[in-house]
C-alpha cells in the first residue's frame, strides 16, 4: 500500500517550493507515494500559482486522462498526486475594515475597535487583501485562520479545502504527516505558519468531533529566510497600494520570526521539526520586471531558486524520517511529540559556491538524486532533439521496431511534452525558454555551480542542443557521476544507442496505463545507458 503524505505550500514563496516538490515527485523521488497537496494563497490570480496549477495539470495528465491513477516504483512520475488549492474569498469585501464592518463596529462595539486600532494602523485596516497580507502577520494569522474556518462552516461538499482535510482526518488513526512550505520574511506564508496546524484540527472538528489531528499527527515546516530582493515602491505606489512589503526589510523581518517561533509554546508543542534556511544575502532578484514594485496578479511570476528546491527536500527528509528512536542524531517524530519538543534542522553548503547531490540529500542518498535528476534531464534532451514519444504514439517508429504504444491518449503525450518543458527548457522560434531546472541554475550563479555539466545548461538555441553530446556532457567533470556516460561509436549516433537499448528493455508487467508503460520503459533504457543499473 502507497505511503500517504500531506504537503501545504502558503503564498508566493509556498508556491514555488510545491513546485520544486512536484518536480522531485516527476522525477521519481518519491516512489510509492501518495501526496496529498494544498496550495493556499490569497493571490489566485498571481503568476506562480497559475504556473503552478498547469505543472499540476501536466503532471496529473501524463500518468493518465480518464484512468485510475496508481502510486509506481523505480521510475517517473512515480507519486499519486491528489492537488487541492483554496484561496480565500475578497472579491467583494477585499479590506479588514469592510470585512469587519469597521465603520459600524466603533460602535457596536467601541472595545473591539480600541484593540483594532491598537494593534493595526489606519493603511493596515484598509490595504486590498486580494495580494496577500504584505508582511503584515498579525493581521495575516487572524485572517488566514477565520477563512479556513470559515470556508469549512459553509458546508460545501466541493470545497477542495474541506477535501483536503477530509483525506487527512481519513489517515488520523495512522499518524499522517504534514509538511508545510512557506517563508519567515513576507506575508501569507509568515502568517499562516504559525496557524495552520490549529486551524487545520479546529476545521477537523467541526467536520468530525471524534478527530484530534493536532494529536495525532505530525508536524514539519520550513523556516525560509530572505533570499531575494525586489524594487522599492515609489511614492505613487505607496499612495496607491497603502500597505507595500519592502526587501530591506527582510532581514528584520526573519529575524523577528525566529525570536516568536523559539519562543511560542503553542508553535513549540505543535511542531515537531522546523527546517531552517535561506541565503547569505539578498540580491538575487527573482522577476523579470525590475523598473517596480509587484504586490501580486498575473505579472508577479518571479524565476524559481535553488533554495526552493532545498526546501522540498525538506519536505522529503521529514516524510522519511523515522518515528522511534535517534538517527544521525535527530530525534524520532514520535519521541519528539510525546515529549512536546520541537527540534530544527539545519544543512550548510561549504565555501566554494558549488551545490553538489549531498547539499540536498546527504551522503547516503546523493546517487538516488543524481539518478533520478539526470535521467529526467537527459530524457528531455532527448525528445527535444527527437520527438521519441510523440513518434512512437503515432506509429512512425514501427519500422524501428518500436511499437505497441499507438493507442495511447495522445493528449498524454501533449501533457508529458508540456510537462518537460516547464522542468527544463521549451523551443519556441528556434530559441530557448527557460523552465525551472535552467532558473535554478541561473539563481546559483550559473557555470559549473550546480548539479549537472555546465555544458547542459549553455545551450542557447535549438541549434545547440542538437549538437550537445549530452550522452557523456551530463554529469559534471571530476563529480562522483563523471562516468555515468555512454558511447555512441564512430558512426552511432545518441539517437541510435538509445533505440536500441529501448528495444533491449521490456514493457513492465505492473503497469497498466500505456503512456505510463512506455515512460518506465524509458527511464529503464536510460538508466542502463548511464550505467545505473550495474
Amino acid at each position: 500500500m502507497a505511503k500517504e503524505v500531506f504537503v501545504i505550500g502558503i503564498g508566493g514563496t509556498g508556491m514555488r517550493c510545491i513546485e520544486s516538490f512536484i518536480h522531485l515527485c516527476a522525477i521519481g523521488m518519491f516512489d510509492d507515494t501518495e501526496v496529498n497537496m494544498l496550495a493556499l494563497d490569497t493571490d489566485k490570480d498571481n503568476g506562480n500559482f497559475t504556473r503552478l496549477k498547469n505543472l499540476k495539470e501536466a503532471y496529473i495528465k501524463t500518468k493518465g486522462i480518464g484512468k485510475k491513477q496508481e502510486a509506481l516504483t523505480d521510475t517517473f512520475f512515480s507519486a499519486k498526486l491528489n492537488y487541492y488549492q483554496f484561496s480565500p474569498d475578497y472579491s467583494k469585501k477585499s479590506t479588514f475594515n469592510d470585512l469587519f464592518d469597521y465603520g459600524d463596529l466603533k460602535y457596536r462595539n467601541p472595545d473591539e475597535a480600541a484593540i483594532a486600532d491598537l494593534l493595526l494602523t489606519d493603511n493596515a485596516k484598509d490595504f486590498d487583501l486580494k495580494h496577500g497580507y504584505r508582511a503584515q502577520t498579525h493581521l495575516g494569522s487572524m485572517l488566514m485562520y477565520h477563512s479556513i474556518v470559515d470556508e469549512i462552516r459553509k458546508g460545501d461538499s466541493n470545497s477542495d479545502l474541506r477535501r483536503f482535510i477530509q483525506k487527512l482526518i481519513d489517515a488520523s488513526a495512522g499518524h499522517p504527516r504534514v509538511f508545510i512550505l512557506g517563508s519567515v520574511f513576507g506575508g501569507t506564508g509568515a502568517s499562516s505558519i504559525p496557524i495552520i496546524p490549529k486551524a487545520i484540527r479546529d476545521a477537523a472538528n467541526l467536520m468530525s468531533q471524534a478527530t484530534d489531528i493536532e494529536k495525532n499527527a505530525y508536524f514539519g515546516a520550513t523556516l525560509l529566510t530572505a533570499y531575494f530582493s525586489f524594487a522599492a515602491p515609489n511614492a505613487d505606489e505607496l499612495a496607491k497600494q497603502k500597505v507595500i512589503a519592502t526587501s530591506d526589510k527582510f532581514a528584520l523581518n526573519s529575524q523577528a520570526a525566529m525570536m516568536f517561533y523559539e519562543s511560542d509554546e503553542t508553535v513549540r508543542k505543535t511542531y515537531q521539526r522546523l527546517y531552517m534556511m535561506g541565503t547569505d544575502g539578498i540580491s538575487w532578484k527573482p522577476s523579470k520586471i525590475q523598473d517596480k514594485t509587484i504586490t501580486g496578479g498575473g505579472e508577479q511570476e518571479n524565476d524559481s531558486h535553488y533554495i526552493e528546491l532545498l526546501a522540498a527536500f525538506a519536505a522529503w527528509h521529514f516524510f522519511n524520517a523515522q518515528e522511534n528512536g535517534v538517527v544521525d542524531k535527530l530525534d524520532g517524530l514520535a519521541d519528539l511529540k510525546a515529549k512536546k519538543q520541537l527540534e530544527y534542522v539545519y544543512r550548510t553548503f561549504d565555501d566554494s559556491g558549488k551545490i553538489d547531490y549531498t547539499d540536498f540529500v546527504g551522503d547516503s542518498d546523493k546517487e538516488q538524486f543524481a539518478k533520478k535528476l539526470g535521467m529526467f534531464t537527459a530524457m528531455t534532451i532527448l525528445d527535444s532533439n527527437d520527438r521519441f514519444f510523440e513518434m512512437a504514439q503515432s506509429g512512425e517508429l514501427k519500422v524501428n521496431k518500436i511499437e505497441g504504444y499507438e493507442d495511447i491518449d495522445k493528449s498524454e503525450i501533449d501533457n508529458l511534452e508540456k510537462y518537460m518543458h516547464l522542468f527544463h527548457f521549451e523551443i519556441s522560434d528556434g530559441k530557448v525558454k527557460d523552465g525551472w531546472l535552467r532558473q535554478l541554475h541561473r539563481s546559483a550563479d550559473g557555470g559549473d555551480k550546480f548539479l549537472l555539466n555546465a555544458e547542459v545548461f549553455g545551450c542557447n538555441s535549438e541549434k545547440e542542443f542538437k549538437k550537445l553530446d549530452f550522452n557523456k556532457e551530463l554529469y559534471q567533470k571530476g563529480s562522483d557521476f563523471e562516468g555515468n556516460a555512454f558511447k555512441t561509436g564512430l558512426i552511432g549516433s545518441i539517437t541510435n544507442e538509445f533505440r536500441s537499448q529501448f528495444i533491449k528493455e521490456k514493457d513492465s508487467s505492473e503497469i497498466t496505463n500505456k503512456n505510463e508503460k512506455l515512460i518506465k520503459r524509458v527511464y529503464d533504457t536510460l538508466c542502463s545507458l548511464y550505467h545505473f543499473n550495474n
